[in-house]
């Protein structure tokens, strides 16, 4: 349980706002990761950690429940930037796309309860309005990122020729499910006798794509 203080932060400046708005947003990052669920972030355990007086944290957000919100937009933020990462300089594009979404299943599986958070946000079902301040990115579409970049990836696929999919939506949706589920199946603990990680991974993702054998 994360009710300790961690000595390595430093009171910011005074004024020094967007610092301490990132501070609080990286103290929740840490206590989701150390505790496993959202109820763990509370002002006073943010505070504490931080080393800061609770009601300064309202000055950056209403209360716990935008300070996850704003975890989880970065969250999909490093999905993105871990994807491209992981694609960058490869320009075949049926390699690209196995490597794409390779990263996003090694990115699942090394982060699983930011992962986790992605897919646990009630307030995606309620279809609660963005927060009162303009300026900051709603979590509702702060995925649209990463699977825009599964989509482009199935498209360019299709172009070339190296897949024989149709519809470039519903493939990509397909491979999407069946990549949540695998991250899903592998992080649940589950004592399965796994075949080889690598081909498992690369077979499901040609399977789905129907990506033709490479030259």
């Amino acid at each position: 349980m994360s009710t300790g203080q961690s000595g390595s932060r430093r009171r910011n400046a005074r004024g020094a706002g967007q610092a301490l708005r990132g501070d609080i947003i990286s103290a929740a990052r840490e206590i989701l990761i150390e505790d496993g669920y959202e109820s763990a972030v509370t002002l006073r355990g943010l505070a504490r950690r931080i080393g800061i007086a609770p009601q300064s944290i309202y000055l950056h957000f209403a209360g716990p429940d935008e300070i996850v919100q704003a975890v989880t937009v970065e969250t999909f933020a490093q999905l993105g930037r871990f994807i491209a990462q992981a694609t960058e300089g490869i320009d075949v594009p049926r390699d690209r796309l196995i490597a794409g979404c390779r990263a996003y299943m090694a990115f699942g599986i090394a982060h699983p309860h930011l992962y986790g958070l992605l897919f646990n946000r009630n307030r995606l079902l309620r279809g609660e309005e963005p927060s009162p301040a303009g300026d900051e990115p709603d979590t509702r579409t702060a995925d649209a990122g990463p699977f825009a970049a599964l989509m482009d990836g199935v498209r360019q696929c299709i172009a070339d020729g190296s897949s024989s999919a149709k519809d470039v939506l519903s493939t990509a949706t397909q491979l999407w499910a069946a990549m949540h589920g695998f991250v899903i199946l592998r992080g649940s603990g589950y004592q399965f006798p796994w075949p080889d990680l690598t081909q498992t991974e690369v077979g499901l993702i040609t399977s789905i794509a129907r990506l033709r054998e490479s030259d």
